[in-house]
């Protein structure tokens, strides 16, 4: 789904208002090396639109790497930034969209509508795929979901689900690898995510 920037607040290719992004911006973020080059690959239309809503809200640091979650009005951004050479560069993994307002979150069936899994690589020595590499996956949360754990074989992503639902896991697994994914109810039970995109438990 694409964004559509203007004057008025931001909406969907089809003309829905978006929910904001509510996510805390770290300031002490800022400071690490890597996060102003990862903002850099964040679109400009939304670093240039979002005056004080932009900015980092996640660091994962994983020996070198270093992945940076930015927040920007209505669109969660996880940018990669990795060694190459003698210099980092940055790359993006996605953009995650937050969901329209007035958005019904009362699915049950699933307890994480909207799922997908993104993958990249580590640079690899010619023609031969990777061995590992960086995932993401994101979703939109059911009501009552109040956290999420994303596993892989080396890995674990966790966090708490906010008033707009949005569920975006930045970790490290082995190439093509599928995830584990469970969420927390407000009972306090966990529940396993089933999805052709992710394990079967």
């Amino acid at each position: 789904m694409g964004i559509r920037i203007s004057s008025g607040p931001p909406q969907d290719d089809r003309g829905n208002t978006l929910m904001p992004v509510r996510d805390r911006i770290d300031e002490d973020l800022g400071t690490h090396p890597a996060v102003r080059l990862a903002s850099e690959e964040v679109p400009l239309m939304h670093r240039a639109t979002a005056g004080q809503r932009f900015g980092p809200v996640r660091l994962v640091e994983r020996d070198s790497d270093v992945a940076v979650v930015f927040a920007a009005d209505t669109t969660r951004w996880a940018v990669l930034v990795q060694q190459s050479g003698d210099s980092p560069e940055a790359s993006l993994i996605l953009g995650v969209p937050n969901p329209r307002v007035g958005f019904s979150r009362s699915f049950r069936a699933s307890y994480l509508d909207r799922l997908t899994v993104h993958q990249v690589g580590d640079p690899s020595v010619g023609k031969e795929p990777p061995e590992f590499g960086w995932m993401s996956l994101s979703g939109i949360a059911a009501e009552g979901v109040k956290r999420f754990e994303v596993r892989s074989s080396i890995d674990t992503d966790t966090g708490g689900v906010g008033d707009d639902g949005v569920v975006l896991a930045v970790l490290r697994a082995r190439w093509r690898e599928k995830l584990n994914a469970a969420v927390t109810l407000a009972s306090g039970e966990a529940v396993a995510i089933h999805h052709p995109s992710v394990h079967r438990h």
